[in-house]
């Protein structure tokens, strides 16, 4: 499946090459993108993927268009042919965004991977380290069974075996990587490295302070829970039923009733809340691996 993902949008990156020259002049205006697409591992330059958003913008765009008017055609509603030209400068800067925005949220997603990852992932480390393996054979045996941090791992071994030190390929790893704990931990690798103190204490103290601040992430996550589980009683149990009650108390003394459309209505609001405020808490949630 990301194989036929990566093929597709390697045929729309060439397609979109006749918006080069305005992505040229976009560009200066989107700089962050350069690092979102770097830590995304897109290997595209900035130019390149804001030629590659206005192409799949516009196509999509189109499509959306067509599709409105073969519905003014079909039903002949003069609704659908105002809605289809007012709503295609909208839609075009919708699909913009998503796209510009789309290695930004990659890259969060390999972050939280590798933050989830990273703890047992060094632990392991310091264990080679204090077996007496050199750091590279360690970086090795690690390069499997750890996610995102087994790739990331597996690229600096890769650099190394191309012909690069092994600081360079540290420090390379470092500017890629999204995850600001594995930066962090492997800054302080690099340092040990470069000073010539032992690794090992380094090491130490890296998982340590993981350790510490899982257990901290964890007792942030069960205090944020309180209120979050308050307001989830309150909207989704406590507001529907009075309001519920409310109405058909009100509806009594009017003369008139609640309809099915409304109860209809109340059921799909509370459903894109529960929705909405379960996919809240999975964010919160802090990546533990059992």
């Amino acid at each position: 499946m990301i194989d036929v993902t990566n093929k597709l949008e390697k045929k729309l990156m060439k397609k979109s090459r006749v918006f080069y020259k305005y992505a040229k002049k976009i560009a200066p205006y989107l700089q962050g993108l350069k690092v979102d697409l770097l830590q995304a591992r897109k290997k595209y330059s900035l130019e390149e993927y804001i030629a590659f958003s206005i192409y799949s913008s516009l196509k999509t765009t189109i499509m959306m268009f067509i599709t409105l008017i073969f519905m003014w055609i079909i039903l002949e509603d003069a609704l659908i042919l105002k809605l289809a030209f007012a709503s295609v400068p909208l839609f075009f800067i919708m699909m913009m965004y998503t796209i510009l925005a789309k290695p930004k949220i990659m890259a969060k997603r390999m972050a939280r991977d590798i933050d989830g990852e990273l703890p047992y992932a060094m632990r392991h480390l310091l264990i080679e380290i204090r077996s007496g393996i050199p750091i590279y054979e360690s970086l090795v045996n690690i390069s499997e069974g750890y996610g995102y941090v087994s790739k990331e791992f597996k690229e600096i071994v890769c650099n190394v075996n191309g012909g690069k030190s092994e600081i360079e390929a540290i420090e390379d790893s470092i500017l890629q990587s999204p995850s600001t704990s594995y930066r962090r931990s492997f800054w302080q690798i690099l340092n040990s490295l470069k000073t010539g103190t032992t690794l090992e204490v380094a090491l130490k103290n890296i998982v340590d302070n993981m350790l510490k601040e899982q257990l901290l992430s964890i007792k942030k996550y069960g205090q944020e829970l309180n209120p979050l589980t308050l307001m989830y009683m309150l909207f989704a149990v406590i507001v529907p039923s009075l309001g519920i009650t409310f109405l058909t108390i009100l509806t009594t003394f009017t003369g008139g009733g609640i309809g099915a459309p409304m109860l209809y209505s109340i059921l799909a609001v509370l459903i894109v809340f529960q929705v909405m405020f379960l996919n809240m808490i999975k964010s919160r949630r802090p990546v533990l691996q059992v």
